[in-house]
């Protein structure tokens, strides 16, 4: 996997930091193997108690190089320096796994190009070269799977073009050159040859070579390599940016596959930061070393756009906003916009943005369009053009009336063609289906006997649910753990029927398609 590449003269390090629990060590010790061993001389104690504690509080560290067999790192041989020791460690080695042994390693560099190219056989390299050839040779040669070629790489790379393009066949053909060149053809453009066109379209189509074809010339599964792919946005604008990335990160979740990107672009950074299948690393440099660190937290977060140079302003790339009141807001409507769209699958980050503007605030937002905007509200327009905004209702009685701000906002929003959904109940907790709140209860060791009530509180209905059984973990209290604990249970079948919810949701999803220009998407 390593490339032939050098710094400061030595061969580059992976170093691989993991912990070992009592199960892994008893396969490296010898089953009579006493607790306690006493070195000659020494005060000092070895057994089994001991490494475990030492390697889960530190981790051991193996370092692995493209010329030397896996090696401990120096602080891991400071645990016990005898031969017994040492054989221990020799057993450990042979026990743990590389986990990159056997692992075909494919990168694609940043500067890349298809270009027209000859009979002559050649690999697909990180540059491009070899693209044309497999191609030519998957549509001309007898014993290749055509059909991969003419009907599935055509099907993803439309996928991932679609609404921009649309494209009804892939071909190849012969220039004045007496070379191959590949012709893309659209329906109202005709047969259009590659290299008149974009460099976007070229990295689309060489990330499906990589993900489709070579794997099948090769007579390997997707999760027999791991991928590195250099800043994949040159060129792309932002939507068509997240299909690529998203048809990346379905792929490499489906078939077992790890996929490292670099980027300098938000797109990829909004993309991936709470998906749970992906890790962002910052990787700066100091001048003589370069440091990986693991992104985590909000700040770390903030850092790295600050290395970039995002502005906030670039939210208006984003191709719609829901505006919400808090965080346990944003994980409901996530939910639900991922169950009500199970045909195209919309997510956050990729076709939509969720922003907060918090309760109190509300009075303080406009989506007034004229030259005489009053100048002390925030226009949500200044945000993004295409908005969506949930306001609870607060209500406590049915004939409560709702106030006169979020009154004010429903107005001025659905002018400019936008949704203002007021929630039928209390809040937006109201929604949740008893089924599912007894289905967690049931996780946590408890029982819920009370409905919530259409204007009941939420906060005092959680406090009424026992924590459970002891022993285990307590049953949420808070809104937003609460939120995060019950989404799993809900489904479009228990929550349909409550209230105005699946107007509210088919309403709200046809109107991110149109947003994404996905109405007529299939």
């Amino acid at each position: 996997m390593l490339t032939d590449f050098e710094h400061h003269g030595n061969d580059p390090e992976f170093h691989i930091t993991f912990p070992l629990d009592e199960e892994t060590l008893k396969n490296i010790f010898d089953e009579d193997w006493i607790n306690i061993i006493q070195r000659p001389g020494s005060e000092t104690s070895y057994h089994r108690g001991n490494y475990v504690d030492k390697f889960v509080d530190e981790d051991i560290t193996m370092i692995l190089t493209k010329n030397e067999k896996p090696k401990f790192h120096e602080s891991c041989l400071s645990l016990d320096r005898t031969k017994q020791g040492e054989r221990y460690r020799e057993n450990l080695l042979k026990f743990v796994a590389n986990p990159l042994a056997g692992k075909r390693f494919k990168r694609l560099r940043a500067e890349r190009d298809i270009k027209s190219e000859g009979d002559f056989p050649i690999d697909v390299n990180e540059e491009g070269d070899g693209a044309t050839y497999i191609i030519q040779n998957y549509i001309t040669r007898k014993g290749l799977r055509t059909n991969l070629v003419k009907d599935k790489l055509l099907n993803e790379l439309n996928k991932i073009t679609r609404p921009d393009s649309n494209f009804s066949g892939i071909d190849v053909q012969r220039d004045d050159n007496n070379k191959w060149e590949i012709y893309l053809e659209e329906a109202t453009k005709g047969p259009v040859a590659l290299s008149r066109s974009g460099s976007g379209l070229k990295t689309i189509i060489l990330l499906l070579i990589y993900t489709i074809l070579i794997p099948d010339k090769e007579d390997k599964k997707l999760s027999d390599y791991i991928f590195a792919f250099e800043e994949l946005e040159n060129n792309l604008h932002p939507s068509l940016q997240r299909r690529l990335l998203l048809y990346l990160r379905d792929t490499a979740v489906r078939e077992h596959t790890h996929i490292f990107l670099t980027t300098h672009s938000n797109v990829v950074i909004d993309l991936f930061s709470n998906d749970p299948n992906a890790q962002i690393y910052h990787i700066t440099h100091d001048g003589d070393k370069a440091f990986s660190n693991p992104v985590m937290t909000y700040p770390e977060k903030s850092w790295i756009l600050d290395d970039l140079d995002i502005r906030a302003s670039d939210l208006l790339q984003s191709n719609g906003v829901i505006w919400v009141e808090g965080p346990s807001d944003r994980l409901y409507i996530n939910r639900w916009i991922e169950l009500w769209s199970e045909d195209i699958k919309l997510r956050e980050g990729a076709h939509y943005q969720c922003i907060f503007y918090g309760g109190r605030l509300l009075s303080h937002l406009s989506a007034e369009t004229s030259e005489d905007d009053r100048q002390d509200l925030i226009n949500i327009l200044s945000t993004n053009r295409n908005s969506a905004i949930l306001i609870d209702s607060d209500k406590k009685y049915r004939s409560d009336k709702i106030n006169s701000t979020k009154r004010r906002i429903c107005e001025e929003i659905k002018t400019i063609d936008g949704i203002c959904w007021i929630t039928k109940g209390k809040e937006i907790e109201n929604y949740i289906p008893k089924s599912a709140i007894d289905s967690l209860a049931e996780f946590y060791g408890t029982n819920v006997e009370n409905k919530l009530e259409l204007y009941g509180v939420f906060d005092e209905y959680l406090k009424q649910i026992d924590p459970g059984k002891k022993g285990r973990k307590k049953f949420p209290r808070d809104k937003v753990s609460f939120a995060q604990e019950i989404r799993p249970y809900l489904n479009k079948e228990n929550c349909e029927s409550i209230m105005d919810l699946d107007s509210r949701m088919n309403e709200l999803v046809a109107r991110i398609k149109r947003w994404n220009a996905l109405d007529n998407a299939k």
